[in-house]
């Protein structure tokens, strides 16, 4: 029998239906495994009144179509499937976007602070400098720097040489009030020429680029107190396979080599209970080193991470607390020698009062 204009209406409509109808039985029946969330949010519950939303969340084949679409776009076509979020560099290396705090712009120049915004983080850097040197506690602000500065060269463009938001607050703080923000990628580039500092397909430094941040940091702290600071004679540089964070947002499993500093004789570090804060979302961390001198209270972001190891090392008690809040209370307290606060690039609004 041939085949006329209606038969093809009628496949055409069958197979619209199936398309229609085949996300909700895989959703109904629980078909679709289970992976990892690249966008990070929790699914609704279902309500009467959030059908939309909940359906929206949990529509069958969301994550295998949206996997598929990934594949195309990032392996096939070497472009980001998400855009703002992420940037497909050269040589593998993958970048956050603009979504993340304006980064890209913060990194190039084309955001800077305004007269006013410097005005505000001046005024709150020296109520904080002088409230802490009544105290008699040493005060420090570091900051790490952004992957897109130090690896300017892996972006799938170029940057003009202009001054980043980074620089002129460095400069504009030691002009008004004779204070260092301490730049943690001060060796960087001449020591990314000898190994990488960044992991490719995350936004964080690795140990090695945490190691020169490190010893950056110390540089100005031994400044004013006598210590002996960590050398990289004490590690062994090895490497491992990791998953990165920006990898994680678009649910891509491969790992890559990233590399680690294995200690040779490594001090007992004792870890003592936190229990300051009463909010679970704030990460609060205590260790002790009998082997070492003064305290330290360090309000941090993630790129301290890799720090942490380095300290507890130098050390005699190490108070780390995730967050951007200056918490006198916490201060007084604690009662540490020395107070630092530490942010990446592209959060430096968080010095603001």
């Amino acid at each position: 029998m041939p085949i006329t204009s209606k038969h093809i209406q009628k496949i055409f409509i069958l197979l619209f239906l199936v398309a229609l109808i085949t996300p909700t039985i895989v959703s109904i029946a629980n078909l679709e495994k289970e992976k990892t969330n690249s966008e990070n949010r929790k699914k609704p519950k279902l309500t009467i009144n959030n059908i939309d939303n909940y359906y929206n969340s949990n529509f069958g084949l969301r994550q295998t179509l949206s996997d598929f679409y990934i594949h195309i776009k990032y392996k096939i076509l070497n472009e980001s499937p998400l855009p703002t979020k992420i940037i497909v560099g050269k040589n593998d290396f993958l970048f956050l976007g603009n979504n993340f705090k304006n980064v890209v712009k913060k990194s190039s120049g084309f955001l800077l602070f305004s007269k006013k915004e410097l005005l505000n983080i001046k005024e709150s850097i020296q109520e904080k400098k002088d409230w802490l040197k009544s105290k008699n506690i040493a005060f420090y602000i570091a900051i790490a720097p952004n992957k897109h500065v130090v690896y300017k060269e892996n972006l799938p463009f170029k940057f003009s040489e202009m001054q980043t938001q980074k620089e002129q607050l460095i400069s504009y703080i030691k002009n008004e009030i004779n204070f260092d923000i301490i730049d943690l990628g001060k060796q960087f580039a001449r020591k990314k020429t000898e190994n990488r500092l960044y992991q490719k397909q995350d936004s964080h430094w690795n140990e090695l680029g945490a190691f020169y941040g490190y010893q950056t940091l110390m540089n100005a702290i031994s400044k004013d107190f006598p210590i002996k600071k960590m050398e990289l004679s004490d590690y062994i540089i090895k490497s491992e396979n990791k998953i990165g964070d920006i990898s994680k947002m678009m649910n891509l499993t491969n790992t890559k080599n990233v590399i680690i500093l294995m200690q040779k004789n490594k001090i007992k570090i004792d870890t003592i209970t936190s229990n300051y804060y009463k909010d679970i979302n704030i990460d609060e961390k205590r260790f002790k080193n009998s082997t070492k001198k003064y305290k330290i209270l360090l309000f941090r972001d993630s790129f301290s991470t890799n720090l942490l190891p380095y300290l507890n090392q130098t050390f005699g008690e190490c108070t780390y607390i995730w967050s951007n809040k200056f918490d006198k209370d916490l201060i007084l307290k604690e009662q540490p020698d020395i107070v630092i606060l530490e942010n990446v690039e592209r959060y430096l609004d968080a010095f603001k009062k």
